[in-house]
Formats: structure tokens, sequence, C-alpha cells
């Protein structure tokens, strides 16, 4: 068994499954077992219906199932694929006899997670290729007159230095993702950085909300889906001050409690965090305030697409009225020589 679990490891150490390919692939399942069919039915009729780098993932699950092991256990054998966030919820849902419902659960955070990056991603596009055009349209003339040395001459310092500083940015987060330090001083940064920081604190705060109900629902311990559900954030300095939690919440404080004062977390979260607690409702309040949340977050998304590319009209504008108003004054300049 051991050398078949190395083996496997090994095979698909380099594969990254995408989010929205979880999604798709949790909600046939669910959809699914609610239908009836067992679990290694449910991954043959699926086998078919997703990509080719996942279908050999579910290749090897169905095979492992038919074995006689829990899923959970088969997603085991595949740690960079599955989230010790994922196995939880599964396994949890094994144990209660609530798999199809935890696979949903699983489908709805994958969900979230695409919907915001789609958008931004589809948001960014247009205004990205308008820039590119402003500079390259103006050239053109360049290179029929001149020829195509003269019109990359024209257009290359431009795409050089817009490129450079990406890759500088880029190199830079990476670089600092790679410390633990680091990591923390730059996504307390990001912070405290007006408008982009109070974004971040609500998708961070969605984002643990999702993953801890999902591992709650499905019977996870309290204190274990905290831990779980911390691992699904991105800002390192929000995971940490969740982890630093735990602790307490073993000594038998509240989540209120525990929770209480923290700057990243909104006072509406926190209100009713403590209504969920008082109510015994801890569930139904938490999809309600993170429903509320991700409304907010959909409101500051749609407002960035709409104000970006009015920002990037004006860019666009004033460089092309630089190269008029630059055209001109040669000209005038021009005709005063020969006068």
């Amino acid at each position: 068994m051991w050398t078949q679990k190395n083996h496997t490891v090994q095979m698909f150490k380099n594969i990254f499954v995408l989010p929205s390919e979880k999604k798709s692939f949790y909600r046939q399942i669910a959809t699914l077992l609610s239908s009836g069919f067992s679990l290694s039915s449910a991954f043959h009729q699926i086998e078919n219906n997703v990509s080719a780098l996942l279908k050999d993932v579910i290749s090897s699950l169905k095979k492992n199932i038919s074995e006689g092991r829990p899923l959970a256990e088969a997603m085991s054998l595949f740690p960079t694929i599955f989230s010790p966030f994922e196995k939880a919820v599964v396994e949890a849902g094994q144990a209660s006899g609530n798999l199809s419902e935890s696979l949903l659960l699983l489908a709805e955070y994958f969900e979230f997670t695409c919907s915001i990056k789609t958008r931004l991603i589809a948001g960014l596009t247009y205004p990205v290729i308008l820039l590119h055009l402003a500079v390259i349209i103006p050239a053109v003339p360049i290179l029929f007159l001149k020829g195509l040395m003269a019109f990359l001459a024209k257009v290359a310092p431009f795409f050089l230095v817009l490129y450079l500083i990406f890759f500088i940015v880029f190199f830079l987060y990476r670089y600092t993702s790679q410390s633990a330090t680091l990591a923390e001083t730059k996504d307390r940064i990001l912070l405290n950085i007006p408008s982009l920081g109070k974004f971040i604190k609500k998708l961070e705060v969605i984002r643990f909300l999702k993953s801890f109900v999902a591992l709650y629902t499905a019977g996870v311990e309290i204190v274990r889906a905290i831990e779980l559900a911390a691992g699904t954030v991105r800002n390192t300095f929000i995971r940490q001050d969740i982890k630093n939690t735990l602790p307490l919440l073993r000594s038998g404080k509240t989540l209120s409690e525990v929770f209480a004062g923290k700057v990243w977390m909104p006072a509406v979260v926190y209100d009713m965090l403590k209504t969920g607690e008082i109510s015994g409702k801890m569930e139904e309040t938490l999809n309600k305030v993170s429903t509320y949340l991700k409304e907010e977050v959909d409101a500051t998304v749609e407002q960035f697409i709409k104000v970006l590319p009015v920002a990037v009209y004006l860019v666009v504008a004033l460089y092309i009225g630089y190269i008029v108003i630059s055209f001109y004054a040669r000209y005038f300049q021009m005709l005063n020589s020969f006068m």
C-alpha cells in the first residue's frame, strides 16, 4: 500500500487543478449521490465530462474506492490536489452519512472563489487591450513611412517599461511570499491601503466564513474547523491571527470572545457571530452574514470594473492629446522657421 501511495503522489505531485474544475467536480458528484447513485457509479458517470487532467485523478480515485477505501482516504493520496480543508469536509460528511450535502458545500465554496477572480479578469481585459492599442495605433503611420525598425523603436520603450514594472511587482510579491515574516509584513501593509485593504478584509472574511461553515455543518469539531478554515485564508496576517485564537478556544473560550477586537473582522460579522452563539443557529447566522458581505464585495468589484475603463480612457485621451499638441507644435515651428 505504501509503495502504491508513494507512486501515486509522485505521479500527481505537479498537477494543479483549477477551482473552476473542482467546483464542477464536487457539484456533479453531489448531484449524482442525491439522485441515488453509489459513489463508484457517480465517479464513473462524470469521468468523461471533465478535463483530461482531472480525468486521470478521478480514474485513480474510482479505483481506490472500488478497492474499499473511503473517499477521504483516497483523496489523501493526492496532497497537492486536495487540501486538508477539502478532505476534512469529505471525511466528516462520510462519518455523518451526509456526503452529498458536504460535497455541495465544497462546490459552493469553490464557486465563490471562482466568481470574484473571473469578474476581475474580465473587467481588466478590455482596459489592458485599450492601453496597448493607444500606444500602437498612433505609431502605425511610422510603420508604413519609415519601416518596422522605426515602428518598434517608437513603441518598444513604453512596453519595456510597462512589462518591467509588472515583473518587478510580480517578483517582489513572490519573493516576500517565500518568507513568513516578509509575507506577514506585506499582507499587513496591503490591509492598511485605503479601499484595497477594506476589500481584502471582506474577501478573506468571506473565504474564512464559508470554509468554516462547510466544516462546521459537515460535523467537524469547532476548534479543528477553525484551524482548517484558517488554512484557506490567503492573507498571512489574518491567517496567523486566526490561528492564534486556537489555544484560547481549547481553553474553553467562545468564538465571540476570541474574535473580539480583531481589526480585520467587520463589526457586523462579530455581532452575528455573537447572535449565532446565543440563538444556537451558528450555521444559519454565519451564512446570512457571508451573503451580506459577498453582496458588498460584488458591489465593490462592479464599481472597480466601471471605474477602471474610465481611468484608462482618460490616460489614453491625455496621451492622444499630447501627440496632437506635439504634432501641431512642430508644424508651427516649421512654419516659423520658413518665414
